[in-house]
Formats: C-alpha cells, sequence, structure tokens
C-alpha cells in the first residue's frame, strides 16, 4: 500500500513546523469514493421477468444502464456544449479545448510555494500566505479538491462542496491546502463553481489584495453553521455567532 502524503504545518508564529498526523490525505487531484459509485443493473436487464421496450434488444438494453465512473476526470468532464473554459473561452463542444487547458491553468494561476498551513489554533488549523507573499485582487487563488462522492451520499459532512448535477467533492479525509480555508464574516475569498479544460472546477477567488502572513477566509454562510449545530468562531464579532442570514434559534459554540 502506498505511503499517505501528509500535510505540513506552522504553529501560528511559523517558528516550529510538524506534520498532521493523516486523515487527512494530501491530494494533488480529486479521486473518486469508489465503493460509492458501484452502480447495480436495472432489474429489466438481468434477472427480470419484464419484457425489453420495442426496438431495444437485451444488449442495447444493457449498454443503456449507467455506469459507474473510473476516472475523476470521467465524472467531472462537462456534459454539453454551453459550459465556456476559462482558460481558453473555448466551449466544451469544441475540440481546441482540453486536458491541456486545465494543466496549463493550474500552473499559471496556482505557484506551489506560497500557501503556509498553521496551527492548531482557535479554529483549529487554517490556510495562511507566506512571509512575502501578496495575492492581488481577482486572482485565482486555489481549487478545492477531494473525494468525488455521489450527492446522495453522507450529506452531514462539514468539507462537503457540490457540484450541482454532478457529485459531491467531500474534503473530509483526503484533500489538498483549500480544505484548511477557515470560515469568516468579513472574507477575503470566494468560491465559485467554473469550468476549465471541460472539466468542473471548484475555485477560490481573492475579493480583495491579501497580505504577506494574512489568512485566507471564505464564509461558509449561515445555512452551514446551522446545519452543523455550532457557531462562527471569527473575529468579525467579540464573541461566537450565526453568520448573517442564519436563523438565530439555532448553533451551539464549536
Amino acid at each position: 500500500m502506498a505511503k499517505q502524503a501528509l500535510f505540513k504545518a506552522y504553529d501560528l508564529t511559523r517558528k516550529k513546523p510538524h506534520k498532521i498526523p493523516s486523515p487527512p490525505t494530501k491530494l494533488t487531484e480529486s479521486r473518486l469514493s469508489e465503493n460509492e459509485w458501484k452502480v447495480s443493473k436495472r432489474p429489466e436487464v438481468r434477472g427480470s421477468k419484464k419484457p425489453v421496450k420495442k426496438g431495444r434488444t437485451k444488449k442495447s438494453a444493457a449498454a443503456a444502464v449507467e455506469k459507474a465512473p473510473k476516472r475523476a476526470a470521467d465524472l467531472l468532464r462537462c456534459k454539453g456544449g454551453e459550459f465556456q473554459c476559462l482558460h481558453c473561452e473555448a466551449f466544451s463542444d469544441e475540440a481546441s479545448c482540453g486536458t491541456a487547458c486545465y494543466k496549463q491553468f493550474r500552473r499559471e494561476h496556482f505557484p506551489s510555494d506560497r500557501i503556509d498551513i498553521r496551527g492548531p489554533g482557535l479554529l483549529g488549523y487554517g490556510a495562511f500566505t507566506k512571509p512575502g507573499v501578496t495575492i492581488p485582487k481577482g486572482a485565482w487563488v486555489g481549487e478545492y479538491l477531494g473525494e468525488l462522492r455521489p450527492l446522495t451520499a453522507d450529506t452531514t459532512s462539514t468539507y462537503r462542496f457540490e457540484i450541482p448535477g454532478v457529485c459531491a467533492v467531500d474534503a473530509r479525509s483526503s484533500g489538498n491546502w483549500t480544505r484548511f480555508i477557515n470560515s469568516h464574516c468579513r472574507p477575503n475569498v470566494k468560491p465559485w463553481g467554473e469550468t476549465v479544460g471541460k472539466r468542473h472546477v471548484i475555485l477560490f477567488q481573492a475579493l480583495r489584495e491579501i497580505g504577506p502572513e494574512e489568512e485566507i477566509t471564505f464564509n461558509y454562510g449561515g445555512r452551514y453553521f446551522e446545519n452543523a449545530g455550532f457557531l462562527c468562531g471569527c473575529d468579525a464579532q467579540k464573541k461566537a455567532h450565526l453568520p448573517a442570514g442564519a436563523k438565530q434559534t439555532k448553533g451551539k459554540k464549536k
């Protein structure tokens, strides 16, 4: 069994490095949660007395059954021509756009040496820009990676993003540095669902300039804290609180 990669972290002063025990496992690309994508055959294909519809042979009926995806890239691939690539601006039915766009976009926008993980602190571990690193307003900061799960699988995870109609990206046990981005009611990044190289992606974009050694945060939203059952601990208020828009009758301190 391959050795699992561990995240390296610093204490809050960035003086003492250490490794975060696994899980979480460090990923460079999202991966399938394979066991959850096993699709059983429909009754009319095997072990059923129901007749095959007129004009369709048993062989073609079996071929029509949706198969479980074998690769993360297959699951995330755009279906239809209405999606536009953020990198080359081609639509998803154009042959000029593909995997090369995705790889080039990552090389151009996500330098490997600009983010630190620090902690544990009041909010656990967090993501910070490294000393001397400034991220300009509007820049793409990172891609949210994790295990790709069916939309109906374990909706209680607090590390879950959904790509509507496709899958959930869950970084609870495996992900990249973006899984450590904490919530703040005055955030400096925002997540977007985008398309790059005919692939659905979740990207974080800087809402303003982010200075050196500044924590990267986004607003999880009121519904997140309602469902999770705890309060936001950011310093936008003097005490733990629910973000704007959440029902004030729910939530308890983490």
